[in-house]
């Protein structure tokens, strides 16, 4: 059984670590970035909201989709906002350009030109990797949305309509971010919490599939050896010894097969799916609302979605055909009620959702929460648990309940 183990035992201690996005290797389909930000109407944003209320109490199962946008509130930039790590490394790359064109029109001289080739590569190679200013991931606190999403998963509907006492709101997690936000959050089962490009304080046995989850960033990316050695995992527990890797994915890596193939069960599953500050831009984790549908694909412009695909394909980058026009929504099958999009910024899957709401995730969350009858009180805010020494297992029990 793949089980965790929580430590708070740190070999060295960097002021700063380095970005994540900057250990990243160079991939130039990044897909749109930048693309202008979106708000509601103050009186559209409450209807939108009283109906993602109903929506939430009519599903009996439902999963959310988790992106960037809903660390941007702890000091974690996102990729594509307009302030996000890739629109302006594609900014500084424009402004190099820019530059190199000036200095060839400019050039009088043969000394200048004979320097001017290394000094051009020199400036691209420091404005492709950006800046290393990145916030620490150490420091960074869950978001009222992480706290919200922890609290509806482990605790029973206040709402007084509700037919069964006992249903929580939400059934499963699935995040697409790598800052292990989720993951400090109070009692969230990892058996509900699916993790598809990897934890940044985690690392992992590749022989007995046991994680140790640090309260330090780990250095590498990739899947790569990390130093360190596996020391309570095997039969007996302590034998295995094996190499430990870090989970974080890198452009070429395949999802880790557990959590991709849960995730694809729990959207499978779903009445709902509420898709919560993602551009829905990297696949296949962007195509995983169209689950929701029970219709299959929802062609909005994105490529064809292949369940067997193992790495990250950019909607934009792999289709050169011209986007379709806004097609009618089909017929949900019964009982399916499609998918919620929460996003400042235009998706691919726009036309193929149920409801579609342009405001800060935080702010939905908040009077989502009220909506549904959780009262001022819900949030206690509570501090990063992971220093606590116990070990969990994939299945969501301790070691000792077995």
């Amino acid at each position: 059984m793949a089980t965790i183990a929580l430590t708070n035992r740190a070999p060295h201690q960097h002021k700063m670590s380095a970005g994540y996005a900057e250990r990243l290797k160079e991939y130039p389909n990044k897909g749109k970035c930048g693309l202008p930000e979106n708000y509601d109407t103050s009186r559209s944003l409450s209807s939108k909201i009283s109906t993602l209320a109903q929506l939430m109490n009519q599903s009996r199962y439902t999963v959310v989709l988790t992106g960037a946008g809903i660390s941007t509130s702890a000091g974690i930039p996102d990729f594509r906002g307009p302030n996000g790590i890739w629109t302006r490394e594609q900014q500084r790359l424009m402004k190099v350009k820019k530059k190199k064109r000036k200095r060839v029109d400019d050039n009088d001289s043969n000394d200048d030109q004979s320097e001017q080739p290394q000094q051009n590569d020199n400036e691209q190679q420091q404005s492709s990797k950006g800046s290393s200013s990145s916030p620490s991931f150490v420091t960074a606190q869950p978001t009222l949305t992480h706290r919200a999403l922890a609290h509806l998963i482990t605790n029973n509907t206040p709402h007084p309509n509700h037919n069964n006492k006992n249903q929580y709101y939400l059934q499963h997690l699935i995040t697409q971010n790598i800052d292990g936000l989720h993951g400090k959050t109070t009692s969230l089962p990892r058996n509900q919490l699916s993790i598809l490009h990897g934890d940044i304080f985690t690392e992992k046995c590749p022989t007995c599939h046991k994680e140790y989850i640090r309260n330090y960033e780990i250095s590498t990316i990739g899947l790569q050896p990390t130093g360190r050695y596996c020391t309570s995992g095997g039969d007996p527990p302590g034998s295995c010894n094996g190499a430990l890797t870090d989970t974080l994915l890198d452009w070429e890596d395949a999802l880790p097969e557990v959590d991709w193939e849960r995730s694809q069960v729990e959207c499978a599953k779903a009445e709902l799916i509420l898709c919560l500050g993602t551009s829905l831009r990297i696949e296949p984790a962007g195509g995983l609302c169209t689950l929701g549908t029970g219709l299959g694909y929802v062609d909005a412009g994105a490529a064809e979605w292949d369940l067997d695909c193992g790495g990250y394909l950019d909607v934009d980058a792999t289709t050169k055909k011209k986007k379709s026009k806004k097609k009618k929504r089909q017929q949900l099958p019964p009982k399916k009620l499609g998918y919620v999009i929460v996003n400042l910024q235009e998706t691919p899957y726009d036309d193929g959702a149920t409801l579609v709401i342009r405001a800060k995730v935080d702010d939905v969350m908040e009077r989502l929460m009220s909506k549904l009858g959780y009262g001022s009180d819900w949030d206690g805010n509570d501090d990063d648990d992971r220093v606590d020494e116990h070990e969990q297992g994939q299945d969501g029990k301790n070691d000792d309940e077995d």
